[in-house]
């Protein structure tokens, strides 16, 4: 099929995009901003999007491939929820503080797919993409691995410190930790994933309580402190360097909680 004759959802360049905010017909909205080669989350103090989440967007919405419209009418775009006064997502995509287009997302019309619209046409498309990928609150795009480490250096806790020399781990008394603890610590760190972020009220809790568990750790980049709480039934982490406090799994929780401080501490 010729492609020239057909039609792209938007008719700019994708690759001009630096900012999107996505908003819901509830007045959510959550900002994405591209910052160098990474997407980020200005209101949730710069955290970082995830790659793949920003990714599946931009290449769902943004490079939507070329097709015929499907509809144009005023009572088609009324019916699949694509009039600015009725939508399921708005993406409002901006270049350098210059706006460029509004694109509206809308119902589906079958698996994996979505009814969409330029805000400045008439033309109505079906795009292989899921409307729900696309969120309206910030805490929905975070990268789930913002808070892991891979190569720490020093770790305190419990009264104790681990301190490492190349491949080797030794306690303040010069004696060795134990090998499956220190393991189960190194995973632990290398695959703690926040949840989402904390409510205000849940906030304002969490920042006067005792924490559970508090670990400083040092490496190569960082200097910070992890603390963990728990709050009836939920488990929540926080760390020196964001205002924030996330949620984390009980699994994830119960990693840090299990280690035995004497253990790694080369006791017995």
């Amino acid at each position: 099929m010729d492609l020239i004759n057909r039609d792209k959802l938007i008719s700019f360049e994708p690759y001009r995009v630096d900012e999107i905010h996505v908003g819901d017909g509830q007045d959510n909205e959550a900002v994405l901003l591209k910052v160098g080669d990474r997407w980020i989350l200005p209101d949730l103090g710069g955290l970082n999007v995830a790659p793949e989440l920003i990714e599946n967007l931009i290449r769902g919405v943004l490079y939507a491939p070329p097709g015929w419209p499907v509809a144009n009418s005023l009572s088609a775009m009324q019916r699949f929820h694509l009039a600015d006064y009725k939508f399921q997502r708005r993406l409002t995509l901006i270049s350098q503080g210059e706006l460029l287009g509004t694109v509206y997302l809308g119902t589906s019309p079958g698996f994996e797919k979505v009814y969409a619209k330029n805000s400045s046409r008439s033309a109505i498309f079906s795009i292989p993409f899921n409307s729900r990928d696309a969120w309206a609150r910030s805490g929905d795009w975070l990268d789930r691995r913002t808070l892991q480490i891979s190569a720490p250096q020093l770790l305190s806790f419990g009264g104790h410190q681990l301190t490492r020399q190349g491949d080797v781990w030794t306690s303040e008394t010069g004696t060795a930790p134990d090998d499956a603890e220190l393991k189960a610590l190194l995973l632990a760190l290398e695959n703690v994933q926040i949840e989402n972020v904390a409510d205000d009220k849940t906030h304002n809790t969490l920042s006067i309580a005792v924490p559970d568990l508090q670990m400083d750790i040092e490496s190569m980049n960082i200097d910070t402190t992890y603390q963990f709480f728990t709050l009836g039934q939920k488990h929540y982490i926080h760390c020196s360097d964001h205002a924030l406090f996330f949620g984390l799994s009980a699994e994830d929780f119960n990693r840090f909680a299990a280690l035995d401080a004497q253990l790694l501490a080369g006791g017995m």
